[in-house]
C-alpha cells in the first residue's frame, strides 16, 4: 500500500475546500497569526514562561497538515528572529532564539510537521488518535526545549524547570484539542 492511499485530508481542507497558492498563503499566514496571538497569552515563569503558543503550534499542524503547519511555524520563527516582538513576553531577535527558550521555539516547526503528518493519516478523526498525536507533540516540544535549556542550566534543572511545571498545563491544552477536533470532524461528516 502506498503512502498516497494512506493520506487523508487535513481538517482545514474538509472545511474550506479548494486549492491554490493564495489559499495556502492565507492559511499559513493565519496559522502564524494564531501563534503570535497565543504567544502573548503569558503567565511569567522562570526560566520558561507559560503560554498558549504550543496549543497554536499543535493545532496548526493537526488542522492544516504537515506542509502548511510547518510553514506557518517557520514564518513565525523567522518574523520573531528578525526582531519583531512576537515571542512570549514580547521577546524577539537572535538573543531570544539562542537563549533559554530557543529550543522550545525551534521545536515548533518540527512539532507542527510531525502532527500534520499524523493528521494526514487520519489521527485527528478519533479521540484516541488525537490524544496520541498530542502526547507525541507535547513530548517532542518539551523534550527538545529541555534539551536546549539543559545546555544553560544542566539536565536536572532543565527537567525541574522546563518539563515538570508544564505537564499539567500541556495536558489541559491537549484536552481542549482532543475534545474539539474529533467532534469537529463528526460535525463536518454530517
Amino acid at each position: 500500500m502506498s503512502t498516497l492511499t494512506l493520506r487523508r485530508t487535513p481538517f482545514v481542507d474538509a472545511v474550506l475546500p479548494g486549492s491554490g497558492v493564495v489559499r495556502d498563503t492565507l492559511l499559513i499566514g493565519g496559522g502564524t497569526a494564531l501563534t503570535i496571538v497565543a504567544a502573548q497569552v503569558t503567565i511569567p515563569w522562570q526560566p520558561v514562561p507559560f503560554t498558549l503558543q504550543t496549543l497554536a503550534v499543535m493545532f496548526c499542524g493537526l488542522a492544516m497538515g504537515a506542509k502548511r503547519g510547518a510553514l506557518s511555524q517557520m514564518l513565525y520563527v523567522a518574523i520573531g528572529a528578525t526582531g519583531a516582538p512576537i515571542f512570549a513576553q514580547a521577546g524577539s531577535g537572535w538573543h531570544t532564539m539562542t537563549g533559554l527558550t530557543g529550543g522550545y521555539i525551534l521545536s515548533f516547526a518540527v512539532v507542527a510537521t510531525l502532527l500534520g503528518f499524523l493528521a494526514e493519516r487520519g489521527w485527528t478523526r478519533t479521540v484516541w488518535g488525537t490524544a496520541s498525536a498530542m502526547a507525541i507533540g507535547v513530548a517532542l516540544n518539551l523534550g527538545l526545549g529541555a534539551a536546549w535549556l539543559s545546555a544553560f542550566i544542566g539536565w536536572k534543572s532543565a527537567a525541574v524547570h522546563g518539563i515538570l511545571p508544564f505537564l499539567a498545563p500541556e495536558a489541559l491544552k491537549a484536552a481542549i484539542v482532543i475534545a474539539a477536533l474529533p467532534a469537529a470532524w463528526k460535525f463536518v461528516r454530517r
